[in-house]
């Protein structure tokens, strides 16, 4: 009896063990992130997928320490962000990755830990790799400005170099291998296919045409690969650039509208995250200043079976409908560089003709020179020239030293709540410059109106007698 009690009791405790075992054996279903980071003003770290399919947000608390799981769906690559500084990462389950960053520079200081470290220290890398050959205006122009055949060369040395960089590191999974070559010759393909315009613009020869043969590469390119989408920024990028040249030359040959080759050519596109991708690319153009706005605005609603994106057009289109010449314009009621607050009303009885800009909008800027020019033919005339930036808060002294520093003229305001002021928002402003013309009446000559750098502006102003 004794016996059989051991053998029940021996029984029940190897039970225990094979059952704790298991549990220990469990598959891990997510991903520890954790991380110090110093000099840091930014309350929380972002991490995301390209597509946005994945997000999470984890606080940083006051000593620069951060930590969370990540329910991650997918192996791959994914971005984190503190502030307006990212950088990429991969990621999957299972993994335990912690990060050291010192905000004042960056990229440079990267460095990860933990059983997923040896992949996204070669990320980092690679990353201040592609910053030697052209993160600066100045290295970019220099690579751009050299000969067609001499670039090509050049940035074939640079694809060699990191895929060098990439078998340094002798613990790679094979599969990430393979992905990350294919990636780092689309990098190759980018630069390739953006070297005519490129050129064209540092060396200022406008007609520039690159020599027959140099863009042989990019031919048969598979431009509907979802999975290189999502991970490569160049293939996405490039995949855009290949697939705005078929439909505008489509267009061309067809003599009807850019935007309706576009939108009936995504017919065969069968990923539809790059559907939506493309779809969002041409969103652009639902503007007050798009003559075919109705046209424009069915096609794209039924090209899309993204609900959010329907939802989000629709609205931009109905605000945009109240934006038609003679309607009223919606006020602003903003600080005034020169003390005080400055309203559309005060303003009643001339023509009022605004800038809306930023201090870190490089084509605002260029702007500038044209915008003066204008302002100073038109000083005595019934119009007054109004600039609203948008810069954040912690913009707000650059704004006011950069007014002064260019000597801008006119009427200096800055909105209240940058993108989210309630005028910016009125108007759909998504993108600057925008410039916007309203009569002496307050109502609403053009919304969209043109630049000071258009000959048209001055067509406009001569025809409105100002």
């Amino acid at each position: 009896m004794r016996y059989m009690k051991t053998n029940v009791l021996l029984l029940g405790l190897l039970t225990l063990f094979l059952i704790s075992c298991q549990k220990e054996k469990a598959p891990v279903d997510y991903v520890l992130f954790s991380g110090k980071i110093l000099n840091s003003k930014d309350k929380e770290v972002i991490v995301y997928t390209n597509n946005k399919s994945f997000e999470k947000k984890i606080p940083i608390n006051p000593e620069g320490v951060f930590n969370d799981t990540l329910r991650i769906e997918n192996k791959g690559y994914y971005r984190f962000n503190i502030g307006s500084e990212s950088t990429a990462i991969h990621l999957k389950k299972g993994d335990e990755l912690n990060v050291s960053i010192n905000t004042t520079e960056f990229d440079e200081s990267i460095v990860y830990t933990g059983n997923a470290s040896e992949i996204n220290n070669y990320l980092a890398k690679k990353y201040l790799l592609n910053e030697k050959l052209n993160g600066t205006r100045e290295g970019k122009k220099a690579l751009f400005l050299k000969e067609a055949n001499e670039f090509k060369s050049k940035i074939s040395e640079f694809e060699k170099e990191k895929n060098t960089l990439l078998a340094s590191y002798t613990t790679l999974d094979p599969e990430f291998i393979t992905e990350e070559k294919k990636y780092n010759h689309y990098d190759y393909l980018f630069s390739l296919n953006n070297y005519e315009n490129y050129h064209k613009f540092f060396s200022k020869k406008n007609n520039y045409q690159v020599p027959e043969g140099f863009l042989d590469e990019l031919k048969n390119i598979d431009i509907d690969n979802s999975k290189d989408f999502n991970n490569s920024i160049s293939y996405q990028k490039l995949s855009s650039s290949i697939y705005k040249n078929l439909t505008s030359n489509r267009a061309k040959k067809d003599s009807i509208p850019y935007y309706k080759a576009y939108i009936e050519d995504l017919s065969q596109i069968k990923s539809p995250n790059i559907k939506d991708n493309f779809l969002n690319n041409i969103a652009h153009l639902l503007s007050p200043s798009n003559i075919n706005l109705d046209d424009f605005y069915n096609l794209l609603t039924n090209a899309s079976t993204n609900e959010d994106f329907k939802k989000r057009i629709k609205q931009k289109y109905d605000k945009i409908k109240v934006l038609a010449k003679g309607k009223p314009s919606p006020n602003f009621d903003f600080e005034n560089y020169k003390g005080g607050k400055t309203s559309l009303a005060d303003l009643k009885g001339k023509y009022v003709y605004i800038d809306v800009w930023a201090t870190w909008c490089g084509p605002c800027k260029a702007e500038i020179p044209h915008l003066k020019n204008i302002e100073k033919r038109f000083h005595s005339k019934n119009i007054e020239f109004v600039s609203l930036s948008i810069d954040n808060k912690k913009n707000y002294p650059k704004w006011r030293k950069m007014v002064a520093e260019k000597e801008l003229g006119g009427v200096q305001l800055i909105a209240d709540k940058d993108w989210k002021s309630q005028f910016v928002v009125d108007y759909a402003i998504n993108g600057i410059p925008r410039f916007i013309l309203i009569d002496p009446e307050g109502k609403i000559v053009n919304a969209d109106a043109p630049r000071p750098s258009n000959p048209e502006l001055l067509n406009l102003f001569t025809e409105l007698k100002i």
